[in-house]
C-alpha cells in the first residue's frame, strides 16, 4: 500500500536554469526555547485537528503492518525507519500549516514577500520515533472532515525540526512552500519582529542556497528571496503554463 506525500510539479531542468541566491548577513538571532515554539505551533491548529492527525497516523501504521512483515521493508518506504516495529513507538511531534503565494501576484511583486503569503488549508505533522523525526503525515480537510493526504519526507521532516531549534524563536514559524518554484522555507522573525528565511532541502537544491542549516547561518529577508523564486516561477509558467 502506497502513502504518496504530494510533490511539488516543477522539471528538474529547473534545477539547472535558477541563478545562486545570494545571502545577506542577519542579527539578532532568537534564542530557542523548545516548549514555547512547541505551544505556539500547537496553538495554530484547527480545534479537532491533532486528534484526527494522531487517528489518521495509527490508521496508516496499521495497514502498513498489515501489509509488511517484520524485518523487512520494502525499496522507498516513506518513513525512514529500521524496522516496521519501530513504528509503535511512533507519535506526532510539531505541527504547521503550509503558506504559499498565487504565481500571478508573486510575478507582479508591489509589496513584502511575507505580506504575499497565505495559508492553503494544508498541514503537516512530524512524526516522531523515539524523539527522532521519520517523516511528516500531510492533512487537509474535505467535506468539512480531515484526512490524510500522505505521509513520507523523512529528510524534510527533520530539516523542518533541525531549522525550527536553530532559528525559531517564542512564536514558533510558518512553513513556505513556493510550488511552482519547487521550493520551501521556514519564515521566521528576528528580535526586531521581521520576516526572515531559512531555506530547507527544495530551495537549498532548486535556488542553489547554502546547505547548511547551523544555529549561525545567516538567514535571507523577503527581498533576498523574492528574485530568485520570480524567476524559478517564470521558468515553470514559460514551461507549463500556469
Amino acid at each position: 500500500m502506497k502513502y504518496p506525500l504530494k510533490t511539488l510539479a516543477v522539471s528538474i531542468a529547473m534545477l539547472t536554469a535558477i541563478p545562486a541566491l545570494a545571502q545577506n548577513i542577519t542579527g539578532g538571532r532568537v534564542q530557542f526555547d523548545a516548549n514555547a515554539v512547541a505551544k505556539a505551533s500547537a496553538a495554530k491548529e484547527p480545534a479537532g485537528l491533532r486528534s484526527a492527525a494522531t487517528s489518521g497516523l495509527r490508521a496508516v501504521i496499521n495497514d502498513l503492518t498489515v501489509d509488511l512483515k517484520a524485518g523487512s521493508l520494502p525499496h522507498g518506504f516513506p518513513i525512514e525507519v529500521n524496522d516496521i516495529s519501530e513504528l509503535k513507538n511512533a507519535e506526532l511531534g510539531l505541527g504547521f500549516e503550509v503558506y504559499s503565494a498565487h504565481p500571478q501576484t508573486l510575478m507582479a511583486g508591489g509589496r513584502p514577500f511575507d505580506q504575499m503569503l497565505m495559508g492553503t488549508g494544508v498541514w503537516n505533522f512530524v512524526v516522531l520515533v523515539d524523539k527522532h523525526p521519520v517523516a511528516l503525515l500531510e492533512l487537509e480537510k474535505v467535506n468539512g472532515k480531515w484526512q490524510v493526504n500522505g505521509v513520507g519526507g523523512a529528510k524534510l521532516a527533520q530539516d523542518v525540526q533541525a531549522s525550527s531549534q536553530n532559528h525559531a524563536g517564542k512564536n514558533a514559524f510558518r512553513f513556505v512552500r513556493i510550488y511552482q518554484a519547487t521550493s520551501d522555507f521556514l519564515e521566521v522573525k528576528d528580535i526586531e519582529g521581521k520576516s526572515r528565511y531559512a531555506p530547507l532541502i527544495a530551495a537549498r537544491q532548486t535556488l542553489r542556497m547554502s546547505a547548511a542549516v547551523g544555529a549561525d547561518t545567516p538567514l535571507a529577508t523577503g527581498s533576498d528571496v523574492l528574485p530568485a523564486l520570480q524567476e524559478a516561477v517564470r521558468g515553470h509558467l514559460d514551461r507549463f503554463g500556469k
